[in-house]
């Protein structure tokens, strides 16, 4: 017996041995630096230079009216809102970093049911009165003497489909629905993007997985660690188009690195644990990123990225960092994209 207990405590003792060196393993850098070498102190200095501007600076958003569902809304198979909240949402979306180049456009929506309202029960499906509005808007960003929507104009307004009574939604009674529809748009510039990128839904997915974990551990601990200039060196292709697809002039430079910042000069802003977690491909196969699997209305649709700070009141406010990583072709690391 007293061999058994021994054998037992050595087994005991050799697993925490292996669970502390696993801990203690250094994590894998699966995102390689861009050129330009970006830092904090040269963010708005390489952002001028990097972005060009024009007469005519076309810029894209949407209006949405819902009735009665959540939903997702995708450009370009890149996700550019979700809402799963009670009420109607007023604000448009911007939806500039998901247009790579002039063409065609592809809106894809994604509706779910309303399981939670501020008044009444909920809904475990879509209902006959569920409905979905998109219109899109085009103005010019290079307004900035009076009304800096004076230019703006409706490109294309969708009304969802109906059955045959022409009132009741078409997917009335079911749990999800999915639809596509495309816009032209006409932009000065011509972004990359993920246009010549590796196929990931073409890997294998436990790798693609690992790798994936990897990397966003990587920047998990970059933000962790208030590691500032490791960080934005990780950004600077992301940078260079979402900066040229708006048109960013110094105040918009500002505003973008004020908010990457938060993560670095809030001392309240606190890193969340990397956990329950889905993998995720977009951008028709070559974007991958890790969502969270929650249903809770906070969490709900959002990156598994995350962390808590608090407010000027010292209210807790979660923050959700974007992560969209691709593999350039011929390259075997990530790039953030997005």
């Amino acid at each position: 017996m007293k061999s058994i207990n021994n054998i037992c405590l050595l087994l005991a003792l050799y697993l925490i041995v292996q669970g502390c060196s696993n801990s203690s393993k250094p994590i894998k850098n699966e995102i390689m630096e861009t050129s330009p070498k970006l830092t904090s102190k040269n963010y708005i200095e390489t952002m001028l230079k990097a972005v060009k501007h024009y007469p005519q600076e076309p810029y894209y958003y949407l209006f949405v009216n819902h009735q009665a569902c959540y939903f997702e809304i995708l450009v370009n198979d890149l996700p550019v809102y979700k809402y799963f909240k009670d009420g109607q949402m007023v604000t448009p979306i911007d939806i500039f970093y998901a247009i790579k180049k002039s063409g065609k456009q592809k809106i894809t929506y994604k509706l779910y049911p309303q399981t939670e309202r501020e008044e009444g029960e909920g809904f475990k499906t879509l209902l006959d009165w569920t409905s979905m509005k998109i219109e899109v808007f085009q103005r010019n960003k290079a307004d900035t003497v009076g009304n800096a929507f004076a230019s703006e104009k409706e490109v294309l307004k969708h009304i969802n489909l109906t059955k045959p009574d022409q009132k009741t939604f078409i997917a009335s009674g079911k749990d999800y629905y999915e639809y596509t529809f495309t816009f032209d748009a006409t932009v000065p510039y011509q972004n990359e993007g993920w246009e010549n990128s590796e196929d990931l839904s073409k890997m294998d997915q436990k790798k693609l997985l690992l790798k994936t974990e990897n990397a966003y551990k990587q920047v998990w601990q970059l933000l962790k660690d208030k590691k500032e200039n490791e960080y934005f060196s990780l950004l600077s292709k992301k940078e260079l188009e979402t900066s040229q697809a708006e048109y960013n002039l110094k105040i918009g430079l500002e505003e973008k690195l004020s908010t990457y910042l938060e993560a670095f000069k809030d001392p309240s802003y606190e890193m969340q644990p990397l956990e329950n977690y889905r993998l995720e491909l977009y951008g028709d196969g070559k974007l991958v990123c890790l969502e969270q699997t929650s249903l809770d209305p906070r969490l709900r649709g959002e990156l598994a990225l995350w962390a808590k700070s608090k407010d000027a009141d010292g209210n807790v406010i979660g923050s959700y960092e974007k992560l969209y990583l691709h593999i350039p072709k011929g390259k075997t690391n990530f790039e953030i994209i997005r």
